[in-house]
C-alpha cells in the first residue's frame, strides 16, 4: 500500500511538472526541442510582415507565447532584420502545425526591405528597443510613424523623422517623439502640429419630380453610412422639387461623405463629397 501511494504521489508530481512546462516562451520551447519553427517574410517591413510556422513535436498540448520584442534574423544579410511588435499566443495540440502572421518592424534602416525569404529566431530585444516595441504594442501604432521611431533607436535617426511636422496624426507623432526623447534624454525636440484646414464651401442642387405627397429627406452620411447631419426632413406635395444645399468642410472631420436625397423610403440621388 505504501509503495502504491508513493508511486501515485511521484506520478502526480511528475505530471504537475509536465503540465507546468506546457506554457512556454517561444525561445524556451525551441531550446527544449518541443517545437520546430519556420519563419518567412511576407514582403515589406510594417504590419504582419512575417509568418511563424510552429510544429508541436510532443504528445502534449503546448501553449506558446510569442513575445513583443522578440527579434527575428533575416537569412539575407543585405535585408533588414525584424522585431515583433505585438505579442501572440499559440495553442498547439500534439503534432499540430500552426502558422501565425505577426506584426513586426525592421531594425536596420539602411538595408533593403525583406521579401518572402527565410528568417531564424534571434534574441530578445533589451533596453530602449524593447521598451519602444512594447510602447508600440500598447498604443497599437503598427504604422510607418512607429517604424521611424524604431529606427531612431536602432539607427539613431533624427526624432524629426517620426511622422510629419503637421498632420491629422500629430497626437500620435508627438507621443512617439516624446517617448524617444525621454529614452535619449533629449529635452528640446520638434513637436508636430495639427493640420490647419482651409475653409471651403461646397454647394449643390437636387432637382426631383415627386409624383405623390411624400416625406423628403436630405442627409449627409460618412463613409461608414452613419448619418452626421439631416438637412431636410419634411413632407412635400407632388410636383417638381428643387433642393439647394450648402456645406462648410470645417464643420465636419476630414474624410469621405455622401449627400443623399430620399423620397419616402427610396433613395433617389447620392453624391460623393470629399471634405479636406
Amino acid at each position: 500500500m505504501k509503495f502504491t501511494i508513493l508511486t501515485t504521489l511521484l506520478f502526480f508530481a511528475f505530471g504537475c511538472q509536465l503540465m507546468a512546462q506546457t506554457h512556454l516562451k517561444l525561445s524556451d520551447a525551441m531550446a527544449k526541442g518541443y517545437i520546430k519553427l519556420n519563419i518567412t517574410g511576407n514582403d515589406g517591413h510594417i504590419g504582419k510582415c512575417a509568418t511563424l510556422q510552429t510544429e508541436n513535436t510532443t504528445t502534449q498540448t503546448l501553449d506558446i507565447d510569442i513575445d513583443c520584442g522578440q527579434k527575428i534574423q533575416c537569412s539575407d544579410s543585405s535585408a533588414q532584420n525584424l522585431i515583433i511588435t505585438q505579442s501572440e499566443h499559440v495553442r498547439l495540440t500534439p503534432r499540430r502545425i500552426v502558422a501565425t502572421a505577426v506584426y513586426a518592424m525592421c531594425i536596420n534602416a539602411h538595408k533593403a526591405s525583406p521579401g518572402r525569404i527565410a528568417f531564424r529566431l534571434g534574441t530578445m530585444a533589451q533596453g530602449a528597443l524593447l521598451r519602444i516595441s512594447q510602447f508600440i504594442e500598447k498604443k497599437k501604432y503598427q504604422n510607418s510613424n512607429a517604424q521611424s521611431a524604431v529606427w531612431t533607436i536602432t539607427d539613431n535617426l533624427d526624432i524629426a523623422s517620426i511622422g510629419s511636422s503637421e498632420g491629422n496624426d500629430y497626437a500620435m507623432t508627438n507621443e512617439l517623439r516624446g517617448f524617444v526623447a525621454k529614452e535619449k534624454k533629449i529635452i528640446n525636440y520638434p513637436k508636430a502640429k495639427p493640420k490647419v484646414r482651409k475653409e471651403m464651401i461646397i454647394e449643390g442642387t437636387f432637382d426631383q419630380i415627386i409624383t405623390t405627397r411624400a416625406m423628403v429627406q436630405v442627409l449627409l452620411v460618412d463613409a461608414n453610412r452613419k448619418t452626421v447631419n439631416l438637412f431636410l426632413n419634411e413632407t412635400k406635395q407632388a410636383g417638381i422639387l428643387r433642393i439647394n444645399y450648402r456645406i462648410k468642410n470645417t464643420d465636419y472631420k476630414a474624410g469621405t461623405y455622401y449627400i443623399i436625397l430620399r423620397v419616402g423610403n427610396k433613395e433617389m440621388k447620392r453624391e460623393l463629397m470629399v471634405l479636406e
